[in-house]
């Protein structure tokens, strides 16, 4: 595997290992193993070996009569990760921030990918890792639970490009079954969706919660990916997870109090804002979504209102007059 991407500290501790390796075997690495290894140049070989030897005090020397790099003193390692108390603060910063993923799959694995760093630091920090962030808190949104195995077989069957039949609960409660294709995993507020293609081609491109996806399985039958399709774009186009066919424009005018709260976030990646003199906030953008519109911008009445279009306009206050009925 290439890795050419590496940085320096990472390639210095491979050549080492590599050294230590031939040194104990007897095969003798040489700056084309390296090279081959690394998937770098013979100079910058030559400039990792020498900052090995002259700013590490590495006990490394070439053997002629076999061509190769050996270690003269088997007892020598490396110094552990250096880190600047900059650096040590946004790890610690890391730590807390965990707390927005509880429940999710990945909590654990990173929390062990994280104490594995801390120990590495045991010895080499001369502050309090904890103290550095003892009055700043992560404050967790609203988030799923979900079932780690669920997560880890969407996940299977989406890297592998199998085709997968599943069982699925849709917002409205009703269970139904799907052949999928699962081509793109993404996390949105708190929960994880798998981007699919259906069989049915009801609705060629489809978003499933996977907190909701009750059972799947594996039909052993492969699917070509699209190189072409953008799972990115698919993904900006929308509003939120909800997403159309035809991108429409939408303008909307947020009342002066809530304007700032509303211009200093960016809900939407085309989004554009303009204040006007009274202080109201107009906002302008474009997307295909219209479910997840509607229920954003119900959320801010009465302060907001809709320029257009007229049929997102009619929607608004056909919910409105809805949510008025007495029961």
């Amino acid at each position: 595997m290439k890795t050419n991407s590496r940085p320096q500290y990472y390639r210095i501790r491979r050549v080492l290992e590599m050294v230590r390796e031939g040194t104990q075997s007897g095969y003798l690495a040489n700056s084309s193993d390296f090279q081959e290894e690394l998937g770098v140049s013979r100079r910058t070989v030559a400039r990792d070996m020498d900052f090995l030897r002259d700013e590490e005090n590495a006990p490394i020397e070439y053997d002629e009569s076999r061509k190769g790099y050996l270690l003269t003193d088997d007892s020598y390692s490396l110094p552990p990760v250096r880190l600047s108390r900059k650096e040590v603060f946004s790890f610690s910063i890391a730590r807390k921030l965990l707390g927005a993923f509880e429940g999710t799959p990945l909590e654990m694995d990173m929390r062990s990918t994280l104490s594995k760093i801390e120990e590495s630091l045991e010895g080499t920090v001369s502050m309090d890792i904890e103290g550095l962030t003892e009055n700043l808190s992560v404050i967790a949104e609203d988030h799923v639970l979900l079932d780690p195995d669920m997560w880890a077989e969407v996940a299977k069957y989406t890297s592998r490009s199998e085709r997968v039949g599943m069982i699925y609960r849709k917002f409205n409660g009703e269970t139904k079954s799907y052949v999928v294709e699962p081509c793109h995993l993404f996390a949105y507020h708190g929960n994880w969706y798998l981007l699919a293609r259906r069989e049915d081609n009801e609705k060629p491109w489809s978003t499933f919660a996977i907190s909701r996806i009750k059972k799947i399985r594996g039909t052993g039958k492969l699917f070509k990916v699209n190189h072409n399709f953008d799972a990115e774009q698919h993904i900006k186009d929308a509003f939120g997870i909800s997403r159309g066919e035809k991108p429409f424009n939408v303008r909307l005018l947020f009342d002066a109090k809530i304007a700032t709260y509303i211009e200093e976030r960016v809900w939407h990646p085309t989004q554009k804002m303009k204040r006007r003199r009274d202080g109201s906030l107009e906002m302008q953008f474009e997307t295909t979504g219209w479910k997840e519109l509607v229920r954003w911008i119900l959320s801010w009445q009465p302060d907001v209102k809709v320029i257009s279009p007229k049929r997102l306009k009619e929607r608004i206050e056909l919910k409105m007059r809805q949510g008025l009925v007495r029961t």
